[in-house]
């Protein structure tokens, strides 16, 4: 779901490409399945839709976590239901799930779960001691300027950097929930590994190593991901609308595929953008166009493009972009 799926592929490509023998099905909502396929993947790999968990005829509030919430609320019986379909299909077993983090239902499964966090090791610890931290801090806002030297490797992490949900925030959301179960499941994993390198932290590694069976880092990924994997899939003319932009003019607008910022931010940044007449690049979701000030996008024609989807790590490296907001 949402951003996580292509770095996920990205590692699935390969061991599907070391491992010729094995069958990889990879198991992702249709729409994102339909951004990350490409005729050059390896043939034993097969793409499975799961639904986004958005029930039929539903209304969207509007609310940020809104989407990533009933995926997740969905998710355990949508996984479990085409997994087992799959293994109907192909007449075998599963052997190895090869998971985002997110999806601790994984650990209750019986399979080896090799899970995969995507971001760093400081936001994964948060995440595995979030019951160390509330016992020690405590549930307020009194505190958020303390550090955590409780822990080894984050002694200098203020407790206002710790991801929302940890210790601030709503403790009770569904995506709140979600990471708390999964700071619990991962030391069941049979591995874990995730989107660093060793030498970033090696405080933090030593920590992280202890507390798992198995504890790799396998990044940046962004660094070791080959020319080949990353051919553009640009189905909105994104990099054309870029060639013809001088060198560092463009901003690239992109909040993903999860967070969407609220109505009143989102018409800040269009008369921001507009008044500044900078060239543009906005990635937003198409429902969320009925929030922008009236006219714009008919005023900002010739000086931007808005679109649902957009290359990002092409973008990144482009030329033209000057900045990313993010």
């Amino acid at each position: 779901f949402g951003t996580h799926a292509a770095p996920l592929l990205s590692v699935v490509r390969r061991l599907a490409s070391a491992a010729p023998t094995t069958l990889f099905s990879f198991f992702n909502t249709s729409q994102s399945n339909s951004s990350l396929f490409s005729s050059d993947l390896p043939p034993n790999i097969r793409f499975h839709d799961v639904s986004d968990g958005v029930p039929d005829g539903y209304v969207f509030t509007g609310r940020p976590q809104e989407a990533i919430e009933l995926f997740l609320q969905a998710a355990p019986d949508n996984f479990r239901r085409e997994i087992s379909a799959a293994e109907t299909e192909v007449g075998t077993k599963m052997k190895c799930l090869l998971t985002d983090a997110f999806y601790w239902f994984a650990a209750e499964m019986k399979a080896t779960w090799v899970a995969f966090w995507t971001a760093g090791p400081n936001s994964l610890s948060a995440h595995l001691y979030t019951d160390l931290i509330r016992e020690t801090i405590g549930v307020n806002d009194e505190k958020k300027e303390e550090t955590l030297g409780f822990i080894s490797g984050m002694e200098k992490i203020r407790v206002k950097d710790t991801p929302e949900g940890v210790v601030f925030g709503n403790l009770n959301s569904v995506f709140s929930n979600t990471l708390h179960q999964m700071g619990l499941a991962l030391p069941r994993a049979s591995a874990v590994f995730l989107n660093s390198f060793e030498e970033l932290d090696p405080t933090l590694t030593d920590n992280l190593r202890s507390k798992f069976k198995r504890y790799l880092n396998i990044g940046p990924l962004a660094l070791s991901t080959s020319q080949t994997e990353t051919l553009a899939h640009d189905p909105h003319g994104c990099l054309d609308w870029m060639q013809k932009r001088s060198s560092a003019s463009v901003a690239y607008i992109s909040f993903g595929t999860v967070m969407t910022p609220p109505p009143g931010e989102l018409v800040a940044i269009a008369e921001g953008l507009e008044s500044s007449k900078v060239p543009f690049v906005w990635s937003l979701k198409e429902k969320s166009l009925v929030h922008l000030p009236k006219g714009f996008l008919e005023r900002t024609r010739e000086q931007g493009i808005v679109v649902p989807w957009a290359p990002q790590v092409q973008l990144l490296k482009h030329d033209a972009t000057g900045v990313f907001v993010t």
